[in-house]
């Protein structure tokens, strides 16, 4: 798995010859005078804080989100769980965070040893995925971003994600009821699906925030 990195002229190439749509989107998105962002792998010591920016910004716009993840960086000096335990539980939820968020923040600074994230690298992404779901707070949606945006995991595309759906359908002239084409296109980018969604996202304008 470590060896696996997003790569985009290998998935111009592919798309190229698979797919003349995405061919075109991510052919433009990259020239793009703001081109699309392709992640770089966090270390395993930056995992806990991108959970905890991703549980932050669930529900609310990116300006609030931003807003509350720098209170909480400012307050705790590193997103680590040695920290959030430290901190007294109605000081963190003073940043701005709910009291459902400042629990589930709370509550997985507690679990994070049993995380197995050193070996990460070596799981696959649904491996991955059954672990952080273990998590308070961490759904699929969430994990998947995850993959993306933190181990910048090559192959990955989000169902869940109403921004890269709504992309897709305006992109490929599909509906919602399509199920079978949408599951068919989305399988045809593998193994660049990330590359597909980044670019779905960036032509919309949606990106979501970056954990």
């Amino acid at each position: 798995m470590s060896n696996v990195s997003i790569n985009t002229d290998s998935a111009l190439h592919y798309f190229k010859t698979t797919d003349p749509i995405m061919y075109r989107l991510l052919y433009h998105s990259l020239s793009h005078e703001k081109p699309v962002l392709v992640p770089q792998p966090k270390k395993p010591a930056e995992y806990f804080g991108s959970l905890i920016n991703s549980i932050i910004s669930q529900q609310i716009s990116t300006a609030a989100a931003r807003s509350i993840q720098t209170r909480v960086h400012e307050l705790l000096g590193e997103l680590t769980p040695e920290m959030v335990i430290q901190t007294d539980f109605y000081t963190l939820k003073a940043c701005g965070l709910s009291e459902k968020k400042t629990q589930y923040i709370k509550q997985n600074a507690e679990l994070w040893h049993e995380i197995p994230v050193q070996k990460f690298i070596h799981l696959s992404n649904q491996e991955i995925i059954t672990e952080l779901i273990k998590l308070y707070g961490i759904g699929r949606w969430t994990a998947e971003m995850f993959l993306i945006f933190s181990l910048a995991r090559p192959d990955v595309f989000s169902y869940g994600d109403l921004g890269l759906m709504k992309s897709l359908y305006r992109h490929y002239n599909y509906k919602p009821h399509y199920v079978r084409k949408v599951q068919a296109t989305v399988d045809s980018w593998s193994p660049h699906r990330t590359l597909a969604s980044l670019t779905l996202w960036h032509t919309i304008d949606t990106d979501p925030v970056l954990l």
